[in-house]
Protein backbone atom coordinates (compact mmCIF):
# COMPACT_ATOMS: atom_id res chain seq x y z
CA UNK A 1 0.00 0.00 0.00
CA UNK A 2 2.22 2.61 0.80
CA UNK A 3 4.17 1.85 -2.51
CA UNK A 4 0.98 2.17 -4.58
CA UNK A 5 0.70 5.48 -2.61
CA UNK A 6 4.18 6.72 -3.37
CA UNK A 7 3.81 5.43 -6.63
CA UNK A 8 0.65 7.70 -6.76
CA UNK A 9 2.19 10.66 -5.69
CA UNK A 10 4.85 10.87 -7.71
CA UNK A 11 2.85 10.37 -10.93
CA UNK A 12 0.24 12.85 -9.82
CA UNK A 13 3.28 14.98 -9.62
CA UNK A 14 4.94 14.22 -12.96
CA UNK A 15 1.20 14.96 -13.81
CA UNK A 16 1.32 18.11 -12.68
CA UNK A 17 4.60 19.53 -13.57
CA UNK A 18 3.98 18.05 -17.09
CA UNK A 19 0.42 20.23 -17.40
CA UNK A 20 2.08 23.02 -16.01
CA UNK A 21 5.09 23.13 -18.64
CA UNK A 22 2.12 22.26 -21.39
CA UNK A 23 0.11 25.64 -20.24
CA UNK A 24 3.35 27.77 -19.75
CA UNK A 25 5.64 25.98 -21.74
CA UNK A 26 7.47 29.22 -23.06
CA UNK A 27 7.31 31.12 -19.74
CA UNK A 28 8.77 28.36 -18.07
CA UNK A 29 11.61 27.64 -20.43
CA UNK A 30 12.58 31.45 -20.09
CA UNK A 31 12.36 31.61 -16.32
CA UNK A 32 14.50 28.39 -16.22
CA UNK A 33 17.30 29.83 -18.56
CA UNK A 34 17.90 32.76 -17.09
CA UNK A 35 17.71 30.77 -13.17
CA UNK A 36 20.35 28.55 -14.90
CA UNK A 37 22.67 31.90 -16.41
CA UNK A 38 22.32 33.41 -13.01
CA UNK A 39 22.45 30.74 -10.32
CA UNK A 40 25.13 28.84 -12.80
CA UNK A 41 24.10 25.20 -11.57
CA UNK A 42 21.18 23.11 -11.15
CA UNK A 43 20.30 19.73 -9.53
CA UNK A 44 18.30 16.83 -10.68
CA UNK A 45 16.23 14.73 -8.70
CA UNK A 46 16.14 11.32 -8.57
CA UNK A 47 12.15 9.18 -9.17
CA UNK A 48 11.04 5.83 -9.35
CA UNK A 49 7.73 5.13 -10.44
CA UNK A 50 7.01 1.89 -10.89
CA UNK A 51 4.85 0.61 -13.67
CA UNK A 52 1.46 -0.60 -13.30
CA UNK A 53 -0.08 -3.97 -15.07
CA UNK A 54 -1.41 -3.12 -18.43
CA UNK A 55 -3.71 -5.80 -17.73
CA UNK A 56 -6.00 -3.39 -15.54
CA UNK A 57 -6.66 -0.78 -18.21
CA UNK A 58 -7.95 -0.15 -21.70
CA UNK A 59 -5.94 2.32 -24.23
CA UNK A 60 -7.57 4.97 -26.42
CA UNK A 61 -6.25 6.45 -29.23
CA UNK A 62 -6.82 10.39 -29.01
CA UNK A 63 -6.08 12.48 -31.67
CA UNK A 64 -2.53 15.24 -31.79
CA UNK A 65 -4.75 17.87 -31.96
CA UNK A 66 -7.03 16.95 -28.36
CA UNK A 67 -4.80 17.63 -25.84
CA UNK A 68 -7.77 18.05 -23.65
CA UNK A 69 -8.57 15.44 -20.90
CA UNK A 70 -12.02 13.32 -21.42
CA UNK A 71 -14.93 14.28 -19.09
CA UNK A 72 -15.17 11.76 -16.94
CA UNK A 73 -11.89 9.78 -17.34
CA UNK A 74 -10.02 9.11 -14.59
CA UNK A 75 -7.24 6.92 -16.32
CA UNK A 76 -3.97 8.29 -14.84
CA UNK A 77 -1.85 7.08 -17.31
CA UNK A 78 -3.25 7.71 -20.00
CA UNK A 79 -3.23 11.54 -18.44
CA UNK A 80 0.63 10.68 -18.20
CA UNK A 81 0.93 9.57 -21.79
CA UNK A 82 -0.88 12.74 -22.87
CA UNK A 83 1.64 14.65 -20.68
CA UNK A 84 4.34 13.04 -21.77
CA UNK A 85 3.94 14.00 -25.32
CA UNK A 86 2.59 17.33 -24.99
CA UNK A 87 5.92 18.13 -23.39
CA UNK A 88 7.76 16.40 -26.12
CA UNK A 89 6.27 18.31 -28.59
CA UNK A 90 6.79 21.79 -26.52
CA UNK A 91 10.31 20.94 -25.74
CA UNK A 92 10.56 20.29 -29.92
CA UNK A 93 8.53 23.49 -30.36
CA UNK A 94 11.34 25.54 -28.05
CA UNK A 95 14.46 24.02 -29.36
CA UNK A 96 13.30 25.30 -32.70
CA UNK A 97 12.75 28.74 -31.42
CA UNK A 98 13.93 29.70 -28.67
CA UNK A 99 17.90 30.04 -28.66
CA UNK A 100 20.35 29.69 -25.34
CA UNK A 101 20.90 31.94 -23.22
CA UNK A 102 24.92 33.69 -23.28
CA UNK A 103 26.26 33.48 -20.11
CA UNK A 104 29.98 34.03 -19.23
CA UNK A 105 32.16 30.58 -18.72
CA UNK A 106 34.46 31.39 -15.88
CA UNK A 107 37.65 30.36 -16.27
CA UNK A 108 39.05 26.85 -15.47
CA UNK A 109 42.08 27.46 -13.27
CA UNK A 110 44.83 25.52 -15.18
CA UNK A 111 44.65 27.91 -17.88
CA UNK A 112 44.38 30.70 -15.16
CA UNK A 113 47.88 29.60 -14.44
CA UNK A 114 49.12 28.96 -17.90
CA UNK A 115 48.09 32.68 -18.72
CA UNK A 116 49.57 34.22 -15.43
CA UNK A 117 52.97 32.22 -16.01
CA UNK A 118 53.16 33.11 -19.80
CA UNK A 119 52.04 36.93 -18.68
CA UNK A 120 55.11 36.94 -16.43
CA UNK A 121 57.35 35.93 -18.74
CA UNK A 122 57.97 32.68 -16.45
CA UNK A 123 58.54 30.05 -19.55
CA UNK A 124 60.31 27.43 -17.44
CA UNK A 125 58.21 27.43 -14.86
CA UNK A 126 55.28 26.99 -17.17
CA UNK A 127 56.79 24.34 -18.78
CA UNK A 128 57.74 22.41 -15.39
CA UNK A 129 53.84 22.87 -14.37
CA UNK A 130 52.44 21.53 -17.55
CA UNK A 131 54.69 18.16 -17.75
CA UNK A 132 53.80 17.73 -14.10
CA UNK A 133 49.83 18.30 -14.82
CA UNK A 134 49.21 15.96 -17.55
CA UNK A 135 51.38 13.39 -15.93
CA UNK A 136 49.01 13.69 -13.38
CA UNK A 137 46.47 13.24 -14.94
CA UNK A 138 47.94 10.59 -17.46
CA UNK A 139 48.20 8.16 -14.80
CA UNK A 140 44.54 8.81 -13.20
CA UNK A 141 44.84 11.29 -10.73
CA UNK A 142 41.46 12.30 -11.63
CA UNK A 143 40.66 14.23 -8.96
CA UNK A 144 42.63 17.77 -10.23
CA UNK A 145 40.10 17.97 -12.82
CA UNK A 146 37.22 18.46 -10.00
CA UNK A 147 39.04 21.15 -8.45
CA UNK A 148 36.96 23.57 -10.23
CA UNK A 149 36.54 27.03 -11.97
CA UNK A 150 38.49 30.31 -10.79
CA UNK A 151 36.45 32.87 -8.90
CA UNK A 152 35.30 35.63 -10.02
CA UNK A 153 37.15 37.97 -7.96
CA UNK A 154 40.06 36.60 -9.77
CA UNK A 155 38.97 37.47 -12.99
CA UNK A 156 37.92 40.50 -12.39
CA UNK A 157 41.19 41.63 -10.38
CA UNK A 158 42.87 40.48 -13.70
CA UNK A 159 40.27 42.51 -15.75
CA UNK A 160 41.20 45.14 -13.38
CA UNK A 161 45.16 45.00 -13.56
CA UNK A 162 44.73 44.68 -17.53
CA UNK A 163 42.91 47.78 -17.69
CA UNK A 164 45.37 49.72 -15.06
CA UNK A 165 48.18 48.73 -17.26
CA UNK A 166 46.05 49.86 -20.61
CA UNK A 167 45.05 53.28 -18.55
CA UNK A 168 49.02 53.02 -17.12
CA UNK A 169 49.94 53.08 -20.92
CA UNK A 170 47.59 55.75 -22.13
CA UNK A 171 49.29 58.42 -19.28
CA UNK A 172 52.14 57.28 -20.45
CA UNK A 173 51.33 58.15 -23.81
CA UNK A 174 49.29 61.45 -22.98
CA UNK A 175 52.78 62.62 -20.59
CA UNK A 176 54.96 62.02 -23.89
CA UNK A 177 52.26 64.13 -25.44
CA UNK A 178 52.63 66.79 -22.44
CA UNK A 179 56.23 66.75 -22.35
CA UNK A 180 56.53 67.52 -25.81
CA UNK A 181 53.94 70.44 -25.77
CA UNK A 182 55.59 71.61 -23.08
CA UNK A 183 58.99 72.00 -24.86
CA UNK A 184 57.32 72.92 -28.04
CA UNK A 185 55.71 76.01 -25.32
CA UNK A 186 59.08 76.93 -23.70
CA UNK A 187 61.02 76.91 -27.29
CA UNK A 188 58.03 78.91 -28.34
CA UNK A 189 58.57 81.43 -25.41
CA UNK A 190 61.69 81.63 -26.40
CA UNK A 191 61.31 82.89 -29.47
CA UNK A 192 58.65 85.09 -28.38
CA UNK A 193 61.09 86.63 -26.05
CA UNK A 194 64.22 87.06 -28.78
CA UNK A 195 61.63 88.68 -31.05
CA UNK A 196 60.17 90.86 -28.17
CA UNK A 197 63.72 92.29 -27.22
CA UNK A 198 64.74 92.68 -30.87
CA UNK A 199 61.81 94.81 -31.45
CA UNK A 200 62.94 96.58 -28.18
CA UNK A 201 66.21 97.40 -29.89
CA UNK A 202 64.80 98.10 -33.11
CA UNK A 203 62.71 100.61 -31.58
CA UNK A 204 65.48 102.51 -29.51
CA UNK A 205 67.22 102.66 -32.41
CA UNK A 206 63.91 104.26 -34.40
CA UNK A 207 64.22 106.89 -31.13
CA UNK A 208 67.44 107.40 -31.90
CA UNK A 209 67.47 108.08 -35.27
CA UNK A 210 64.55 110.39 -34.52
CA UNK A 211 66.38 112.08 -32.21
CA UNK A 212 69.71 112.37 -34.22
CA UNK A 213 67.22 113.87 -37.43
CA UNK A 214 65.58 116.75 -34.86
CA UNK A 215 69.05 117.76 -33.57
CA UNK A 216 70.21 118.17 -37.37
CA UNK A 217 67.62 119.79 -38.18
CA UNK A 218 68.29 122.64 -35.36
CA UNK A 219 72.09 122.24 -35.98
CA UNK A 220 71.00 122.88 -39.74
CA UNK A 221 68.85 125.67 -38.46
CA UNK A 222 71.60 127.30 -36.41
CA UNK A 223 73.63 127.75 -39.83
CA UNK A 224 70.86 129.19 -41.99
CA UNK A 225 71.78 132.70 -41.17
CA UNK A 226 75.60 132.20 -41.68
CA UNK A 227 74.86 130.21 -45.06
CA UNK A 228 72.66 133.97 -45.78
CA UNK A 229 75.51 135.68 -45.24
CA UNK A 230 78.25 133.79 -47.30
CA UNK A 231 75.23 134.26 -49.96
CA UNK A 232 75.34 138.11 -49.13
CA UNK A 233 79.07 137.77 -49.98
CA UNK A 234 79.12 135.56 -53.17
CA UNK A 235 76.73 137.92 -54.80
CA UNK A 236 78.68 140.85 -53.67
CA UNK A 237 82.04 139.30 -54.70
CA UNK A 238 80.43 138.52 -58.02
CA UNK A 239 79.73 141.77 -58.71
CA UNK A 240 83.21 143.30 -58.02
CA UNK A 241 84.19 140.47 -59.97
CA UNK A 242 82.31 141.85 -63.23
CA UNK A 243 82.96 145.65 -62.11
CA UNK A 244 86.71 144.87 -61.83
CA UNK A 245 86.45 143.15 -65.53
CA UNK A 246 85.25 146.40 -66.93
CA UNK A 247 87.29 148.65 -65.22
CA UNK A 248 90.24 146.27 -66.95
CA UNK A 249 88.48 146.46 -70.42
CA UNK A 250 88.60 149.91 -70.07
CA UNK A 251 91.83 150.03 -68.82
CA UNK A 252 93.38 147.92 -71.96
CA UNK A 253 91.37 150.45 -74.02
CA UNK A 254 93.29 153.32 -72.58
CA UNK A 255 96.43 151.46 -73.13
CA UNK A 256 95.41 150.54 -76.84
CA UNK A 257 95.33 154.35 -77.47
CA UNK A 258 98.36 155.28 -75.72
CA UNK A 259 100.24 152.71 -77.72
CA UNK A 260 98.86 154.15 -80.92
CA UNK A 261 100.09 158.10 -79.98
CA UNK A 262 103.00 156.65 -79.34
CA UNK A 263 103.71 155.11 -82.55
CA UNK A 264 102.70 158.76 -84.20
CA UNK A 265 104.99 160.18 -82.00
CA UNK A 266 107.62 157.77 -82.85
CA UNK A 267 106.79 158.33 -86.46
CA UNK A 268 107.29 162.24 -86.50
CA UNK A 269 110.32 162.21 -84.43
CA UNK A 270 112.22 159.19 -85.57
CA UNK A 271 115.73 160.95 -85.09
CA UNK A 272 115.33 162.13 -81.44
CA UNK A 273 113.11 159.78 -80.53
CA UNK A 274 115.80 156.82 -79.53
CA UNK A 275 117.81 159.57 -77.37
CA UNK A 276 114.66 160.22 -75.50
CA UNK A 277 114.25 156.82 -75.33
CA UNK A 278 117.38 155.93 -73.73
CA UNK A 279 117.56 159.29 -71.41
CA UNK A 280 113.49 158.57 -70.19
CA UNK A 281 114.60 154.64 -69.79
CA UNK A 282 117.37 156.01 -67.24
CA UNK A 283 114.59 157.99 -65.92
CA UNK A 284 112.63 154.92 -65.32
CA UNK A 285 115.14 152.75 -64.27
CA UNK A 286 115.66 155.53 -61.49
CA UNK A 287 112.18 156.12 -60.67
CA UNK A 288 110.13 153.41 -59.30
CA UNK A 289 107.37 152.82 -62.02
CA UNK A 290 103.70 152.66 -60.74
CA UNK A 291 100.84 149.74 -62.18
CA UNK A 292 100.23 152.31 -65.17
CA UNK A 293 103.64 152.54 -66.18
CA UNK A 294 104.36 149.22 -66.09
CA UNK A 295 101.89 147.98 -68.06
CA UNK A 296 102.55 150.79 -70.87
CA UNK A 297 106.37 149.66 -70.71
CA UNK A 298 104.52 146.46 -71.04
CA UNK A 299 102.36 146.91 -74.05
CA UNK A 300 105.53 148.92 -75.90
CA UNK A 301 107.44 146.03 -75.47
CA UNK A 302 104.62 143.75 -77.05
CA UNK A 303 104.42 146.37 -79.88
CA UNK A 304 108.03 146.36 -80.79
CA UNK A 305 107.83 142.53 -80.95
CA UNK A 306 104.73 142.77 -83.41
CA UNK A 307 106.72 145.37 -85.49
CA UNK A 308 109.57 143.41 -85.39
CA UNK A 309 107.67 139.90 -86.80
CA UNK A 310 105.92 142.03 -89.37
CA UNK A 311 109.14 143.11 -90.59
CA UNK A 312 110.59 140.00 -91.10
CA UNK A 313 107.60 138.62 -92.86
CA UNK A 314 107.69 141.92 -95.32
CA UNK A 315 111.50 140.83 -95.93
Amino acid sequence: MAAQRGMRSSAVRVLEEALGMGLTAAEDARDTADAVAAEGAYYLEQVTITEASEDDYEYEEIPDDNFSIPEGEEDLAKAIQMAQEQATDTEILERKTVLPSKHAVPEVIEDFLCNFLIKMGMTRTLDCFQSEWYELIQKGVTELRTVGNVPDVYTQIMLLENENKNLKKDLKHYKQAADKAREDLLKIQKERDFHRMHHKRIVQEKNKLINDLKGLKLHYASYEPTIRVLHEKHHTLLKEKMLTSLERDKVVGQISGLQETLKNLQTRHSYHAPQIKVDRSREKENAPEGPTQKGLREAREQNKCKTKMKGNTKV
